[in-house]
C-alpha cells in the first residue's frame, strides 16, 4: 500500500460493505452492461435500468462515499447492504422498490446533513427524494428522470471537475461558483416540470459559463474530464434548439453526460496513488473513457452495433478494473489524492446508522 494513502480496515469482505462505492458501483457497472440488451425490445425497461439502476447506484455510491468528508459520519455496513438489496429488488420489481431505494438513501443522508447544519449540502438528501417520486411514474416518455440526474451532475460536477483539473495541473482550485451550479440545477428542475426551450438554453449557458474559469492547461489525458460536461451542454442545446430528433439529445445526456461522469469518478477510484498524495489515471481508465465517448458519437450517428460494442468494451474494461480494486484494501480518500486533514477522518468516525 502506498505511504500516501490510508487503509481503513483489513479484511476484503469487511471492506466491501464498509466502502459504499464498492457494492453500489459494482451494481452500476453491471447495469451499464445490461442496458443495451433492453434498448430494442423494451425501451421503458431500458430507460429504467439506465436511470434508476445505473445512475441510481452511482449516485448512492458517490453521496455515501463523500458523506464522511462532510460530517465525519458514515453509513454502516448494514445500511449499505440494505441499500444494495433494495437496488437489486428494484431491478426485479421496478417502481415502488426503486422508490424505496432512493427514500432509504435520502433517510441516510438527511440526519447528518441536518445535524451538522451544512445547508449548502442540503441538495444531497433532496435529490434522491425527487428520484423516488420519478420512479413511481408509469412511463419515462417525458424525460423527467434524466433531467433530474442532469441537475445533480450540474451541482456535483461543477465543483468536482475543476478540483480534478486543478489536481492534474498542480495548482489551487478556482473559487467555487455556487450561483451558476445551483442555478443550472434549478433551471433543469424547471425544465423537468414545465418543458420549454428557454429552460434548456439558460441551463446550458450556466454550465458553459463555468468552464473558462477552470484550469485547462493539463496533460492531454486529463482533458477527458471535460467530455461529460461537453455532452451535457450539447444535449441541453439540442433540447433548446429542437433541430434534431429528441433521441439525439437523450443519448448525449444519458450515455455521454451521465455515463461519462460515472466513468470519471470510477477512474479516480482506480488511479495510481503517487508520493505526495497525488493520483495518476491508469491507461486502462483512459482507454475505457475513449471507448465510452466514441460509443456516444457512434450512437448519434445511428451506428448502433458499433455504439453498443464500444459501450460494452468501455464497461468491460471498467468491470475488470473494479474486480481488481475489490481485491485491494480500502483506501481513503476515495475520489481524490490523500489529504492530511482527512487521512484519519473516516477511520475515526463511527457508523452513522445500522
Amino acid at each position: 500500500m502506498s505511504s500516501a494513502a490510508a487503509s481503513v480496515q483489513p479484511g476484503l469482505w469487511s471492506d466491501f460493505w464498509r466502502a459504499p462505492h464498492r457494492p453500489l458501483m459494482l451494481c452500476a457497472v453491471l447495469a451499464a452492461f445490461g442496458g443495451p440488451f433492453l434498448a430494442a425490445g423494451d425501451p421503458q425497461a431500458h430507460a429504467r435500468l439506465m436511470i434508476f439502476g445505473f445512475a441510481g447506484a452511482a449516485i448512492g455510491a458517490y453521496l455515501l462515499t463523500v458523506l464522511p468528508g462532510w460530517t465525519k459520519l458514515r453509513a454502516s455496513p448494514r445500511r449499505i447492504a440494505a441499500l444494495t438489496v433494495l437496488w437489486l429488488v428494484g431491478r426485479a420489481f421496478p417502481g415502488p422498490a426503486e422508490a424505496l431505494y432512493f427514500l432509504l438513501l435520502a433517510a441516510t443522508l438527511a440526519p447528518p446533513v441536518v445535524m451538522h447544519r451544512i445547508w449548502d449540502r442540503s441538495w444531497a438528501p433532496i435529490a434522491p427524494v425527487f428520484l423516488a417520486v420519478a420512479a413511481l411514474m408509469p412511463d419515462l416518455e417525458g424525460g423527467v428522470p434524466p433531467l433530474l440526474v442532469a441537475a445533480l451532475i450540474g451541482v456535483v460536477g461543477g465543483r468536482a471537475l475543476p478540483a480534478f483539473l486543478s489536481s492534474a495541473a498542480d495548482c489551487d482550485p478556482p473559487a467555487d461558483r455556487p450561483v451558476l451550479r445551483i442555478g443550472a440545477a434549478l433551471l433543469l428542475l424547471g425544465a423537468a416540470l414545465w418543458p420549454h426551450p428557454v429552460w434548456f438554453l439558460a441551463a446550458a449557458l450556466c454550465l458553459i459559463w463555468q468552464v473558462p474559469g477552470w484550469p485547462l492547461r493539463v496533460p492531454p489525458a486529463s482533458l477527458l474530464l471535460l467530455l461529460p460536461w461537453f455532452w451535457l451542454c450539447l444535449a441541453l442545446l439540442l433540447l433548446a434548439l429542437q433541430w434534431l430528433p429528441p433521441s439525439f439529445a437523450t443519448h448525449a445526456l444519458t450515455m455521454g453526460g451521465i455515463g461519462g461522469m460515472v466513468q470519471i469518478f470510477l477512474a479516480r477510484v482506480f488511479a495510481r496513488r503517487v508520493t505526495g498524495g497525488g493520483i495518476v489515471l491508469r491507461l486502462a481508465s483512459i482507454a475505457a473513457a475513449a471507448a465510452l465517448h466514441a460509443s456516444v458519437a457512434a450512437r448519434l450517428l445511428e451506428a448502433l452495433p458499433l455504439a453498443y460494442g464500444l459501450w460494452g468494451l468501455a464497461w468491460a474494461v471498467t468491470l475488470a478494473q473494479l474486480v481488481a480494486h475489490l481485491r485491494q484494501p480500502h483506501i481513503i480518500p476515495v475520489f481524490i489524492g490523500t489529504r492530511r486533514k482527512s487521512r484519519n477522518a473516516a477511520t475515526a468516525s463511527g457508523d452513522l446508522v445500522r
